[in-house]
């Protein structure tokens, strides 16, 4: 019996360097039914270029150019455009294993799964990927919607990432990334989890996620970061109209938003506030001088952040359920704001890859 059809959606804004691998991963799949909508969202490189002459190779990729409108919104045209009975996102600065479509379709239909997840492997520029050969890499966890949603709010296995997995397009039928939002991702996520009646998730790595200076990830610290707790307290809000049992979880995913922010500020007593500003990348602290108008974006983003961290600690101390590097910043946050900052960065790399 053939396969159905996937899309497979590649958000794209300049990234000529990393491109070519990006969609010659996706091309040389073992999963051969597949789209490939290249999204060149008004980019300013080579990028739309190289989409099209990759088109002009294979004809089952599209190439779609509009005005640069932010990830999100690229993410919505790729599924506007998608024929595909399920879809997949693959950033354009990352690759995937040649068997990463045909391994998530494969768990997805033997378990009836509306949404299936893979591992991932970081990536660093310069680099060769190093696959792990933890024993248990061929574990599948199988979950009904419910213990879906707390695997994902709790951070058990499953990071909010639009990348990885694979979705039934149909859960998109009214759902999409709020556009101009940064970390869309954690808008969407939990609510297609809401709708999936079975979520399964495999853990052998078969996205590779590339770490960059000029993603937003690693990038220095706008405002616009603000908007992942902007979405985490969305979240906490959802849960308690429709799940109660689980804003306890919502709560935890909050808390660790908040933390992750402050790990992308200054650290405290040494730059906000005296002009010498310490961006924290990864793990590098950059220090630069900034002007009065940043100065403010940084105090009003730590005020917030620690207000935040101090209203809901005490329910993430006591959630037995919570990571326990999530109940470890929460005690530590009744000390001090160096210490808080301290254990926010222990938190940020003690992340572990599904």
């Amino acid at each position: 019996m053939d396969r159905p059809l996937i899309s497979i959606i590649v958000p794209v804004y300049n990234v000529e360097s990393y491109l070519p691998r990006c969609i010659e991963s996706i091309m040389a799949q073992t999963y051969e039914n597949l789209e490939i909508i290249l999204i060149d969202d008004g980019s300013t490189d080579s990028s739309g270029r190289i989409c099209e002459a990759y088109a002009d190779r294979d004809i089952r990729i599209r190439t779609i150019h509009k005005p640069n409108e932010g990830l999100a919104d690229a993410r919505n045209q790729g599924l506007e455009a998608a024929r595909g009975e399920y879809c997949s996102f693959v950033d354009s600065d990352d690759h995937i294993a040649r068997d990463y479509a045909a391994y998530l379709y494969d768990m997805a239909s033997a378990n009836n799964a509306q949404i299936a997840v893979c591992g991932y492997q970081k990536v660093y520029e310069g680099r060769a990927a190093s696959l792990s050969d933890k024993n248990d890499r061929r574990t599948i966890s199988v979950y009904d919607s419910f213990n879906a949603l707390s695997a994902l709010l709790y951070q058990k296995g499953i990071i909010a990432s639009a990348w990885g997995r694979l979705f039934c397009r149909e859960l998109f039928s009214d759902i999409r990334f709020p556009k101009g939002r940064q970390h869309e991702d954690v808008a969407v996520m939990y609510r297609l989890f809401e709708r999936a009646e079975t979520v399964v998730v495999g853990k052998e790595q078969k996205y590779f996620y590339l770490q960059r200076p000029g993603s937003i990830v690693h990038s220095a610290f706008d405002g616009k970061r603000m908007d992942y707790i902007v979405s985490t307290q969305e979240c906490i809000e959802y849960m308690r109209d429709r799940y109660p049992k689980l804003v306890s979880a919502a709560v935890s995913r909050h808390f660790s938003a908040c933390f992750e922010l402050l790990a992308s500020l200054p650290p405290a007593g040494a730059g906000i506030g005296n002009g010498n500003l310490g961006i924290i990348s990864g793990n590098t602290c950059m220090y630069s001088r900034e002007n009065d108008q940043d100065r403010a974006i940084y105090k009003e983003a730590y005020r917030k952040l620690v207000q935040e961290i101090k209203k809901y600690r005490k329910t993430v101390l006591s959630d037995r359920n919570a990571r326990p590097v999530n109940r470890l910043a929460a005690a530590g946050s009744y000390l001090s704001v160096a210490v808080m900052q301290k254990l926010c960065h222990l938190k940020t790399h003690s992340t572990i890859s599904i």
